[in-house]
């Protein structure tokens, strides 16, 4: 009877041993939660340089459009192409392509301010921001750039403006080659220098 009670105590042990190999168990350990499924995060896609406002924009026309005015130096020698009349009104070929271009940077064509400059202050009044862009000058400084030309004459024409606006210099570049391309740049020549028997021709 022994025999028969202590083999089956050893049959249990044996049984409750090979158990315990298969899943070891703490005492008082308490089971964490599940951790979350891998989520894959929507990425978006990189903005390349194109699209850049940044890189895109020149700081001068920004400045024009949250001003909503262009500052426009014109030549106070030169009444063939900008000069006014007796009820203050500005008139001319310079004028005009004036007012195109402020068309073009997204403002109204009358959002435009005329200073007439003698030729003495031309450049100085470019260098010191008095006026965004002038018309029928010549950049001969490191501080200034010029765009054009703009109208051939007997001699060229062209648009002075700061030097450190890089991208200044291309947007005007751009928009006095859509102005001939489109017929603009004739339009305006008709009504002026055309009109006064003044040949001329475009730059672009």
């Amino acid at each position: 009877m022994r025999i028969r009670v202590l083999a089956a105590v050893v049959a249990a042990a044996a049984l409750l041993s090979g158990c315990g190999q298969d899943a070891p168990v703490e005492p008082n350990a308490l089971a964490g939660p599940k951790p979350p499924a891998p989520t894959t995060a929507p990425t978006s896609p990189a903005p390349s340089a194109g699209n850049s406002v940044e890189l895109d924009t020149s700081p001068t026309i920004a400045r024009i459009k949250q001003r909503r005015l262009l500052l426009v130096g014109v030549r106070e020698d030169a009444p063939q192409f900008a000069t006014r009349d007796g009820a203050g009104e500005y008139r001319g070929f310079d004028v005009e392509m004036a007012r195109d271009l402020a068309k073009r940077i997204g403002l109204d064509s009358t959002q435009v301010q005329f200073r007439r400059l003698p030729s003495t202050l031309l450049l100085d009044g470019v260098a010191a921001g008095n006026v965004d862009v002038l018309f029928g000058g010549t950049a001969d400084n490191p501080q200034l750039a010029q765009v054009g030309p703009y109208v051939i004459t007997g001699s060229e024409r062209y648009l002075v403006v700061k030097s450190d606006d890089r991208k200044l210099v291309e947007e005007l570049q751009r928009m006095l080659d859509e102005a001939v391309a489109d017929g603009s740049w004739q339009r305006a020549y008709d009504a002026t220098l055309g009109a006064a028997g003044i040949q001329a021709r475009p730059g672009s």
